[in-house]
């Protein structure tokens, strides 16, 4: 674990402070629920949350969940290195457990819930208390989700449930409601530049476009700077939509009709081009309300102001909302074609602005 950062997690202290003060006065509650956007640390704290309450450095007698014994837990963080900490962080221990949804499915099932209610009723044989992290709850199927409840309401008490959910308004709000709720917030783009600089060596220029791409969040800022075909797709993606800008109707439409043949293999991959479409107009409209130090796309900067004065801010609101619609409307199942004719079509015109 870094000095100085007890629970090697950067930018939610608040949170990690509140978990440690209730670990340290047996005061953990049964069921957490995690909110923040994708790649903000969810996931990581839940898991270190999972070692704090395991850690063998608490003794063979220690009881989280009872605090009789002399040696229960403290507000020390987790050691990391012994046995359980190693094969939690792994995701190998049987007793700490993280499920989501499984492809091809689209929702986390009926029979994901019933395993967690079953193994749940067991008692621990290794740690001295059971974590269940369920990812994404608002993809809870209704059934599961009504199933779920009983265990959040009267869970055993060798049992932790930690939800996450990026959308908490998402979320079966009975659920929602028997929970704590811990807010993750995005980290200030500059202390992030800072800390990929401190913990990968990053020159501070491609440490502030990474923190910047990443929107504050820790996971999705590190796993860019991981992943140079990433960031080569997204500069390919960006000279497509330049391009596109100064296409005329039909060369739109030749591109909407590869994104269409792509949808039925390459459903992701399509709606990371319309994101990459909608960040950028955005940045576009940012810059053309004298907002440039929010833009995303910080190495782009020239063409984006020089499109922010060559449209219209009716164009640029336009071009953002007819984005937003269709990536929506492919997750309503909508004919995909059509609405990525849509979208390109809709794009603004330059040479047409004013």
């Amino acid at each position: 674990m870094t000095v100085g950062d007890p629970w090697d997690i950067v930018g939610h202290e608040r949170v990690v402070d509140l978990l440690q003060r209730a670990i340290a006065q047996r005061r953990i509650g049964h069921a957490y629920l995690l909110s923040g956007p994708l790649g903000v640390g969810k996931r990581t704290l839940a898991i270190r949350l999972a070692q704090a309450l395991n850690c063998e450095r608490l003794g063979p007698g220690a009881n989280p969940t009872s605090g009789t014994a002399s040696d229960a837990p403290t507000a020390e963080p987790p050691c990391g290195s012994c046995r359980r900490c190693r094969l939690i962080a792994s995701g190998s221990h049987p007793e700490v457990r993280v499920v989501g949804v499984e492809p091809p499915h689209r929702v986390i099932r009926v029979a994901d819930v019933e395993s967690i209610q079953a193994d749940a009723a067991l008692r621990p044989a290794d740690v001295f208390r059971k974590v269940y992290v369920l990812e994404q709850a608002e993809l809870l199927h209704p059934d599961a989700a009504n199933r779920l409840l009983k265990t959040i309401e009267e869970p055993p008490p060798s049992v932790l449930m930690v939800l996450t959910t990026v959308d908490p308004e998402a979320t079966l709000e009975t659920i929602v409601s028997r929970c704590q709720h811990l807010r993750l917030r995005p980290l200030q783009r500059d202390r992030l530049a800072a800390h990929l600089v401190d913990t990968l060596g990053l020159a501070s220029e491609r440490a502030e476009l990474l923190a910047a791409l990443g929107e504050g969040c820790v996971g999705r800022a590190r796993t860019l700077a991981a992943d140079e075909r990433a960031l080569e797709r997204r500069s390919r993606l960006l000279d497509e939509l330049a391009t596109l800008v100064d296409a005329d109707r039909v060369a739109r439409l030749q591109y909407a009709r590869t994104l269409g043949d792509r949808w039925s293999k390459d459903q992701e991959g399509v709606r990371e081009v319309l994101a990459i479409w909608l960040r950028w107009w955005r940045d576009v409209l940012l810059v053309q309300g004298g907002l440039a130090h929010r833009i995303v796309n910080l190495d782009r900067r020239e063409t984006l102001e020089r499109q922010a004065r060559a449209l219209s801010s009716q164009e640029i609101a336009a071009a953002v909302s007819s984005a937003r619609d269709v990536l929506q409307m492919l997750d309503q199942n909508v004919n995909a074609r059509l609405a990525l004719d849509v979208a390109a079509l809709d794009l603004p015109r330059p040479d047409r602005a004013g």
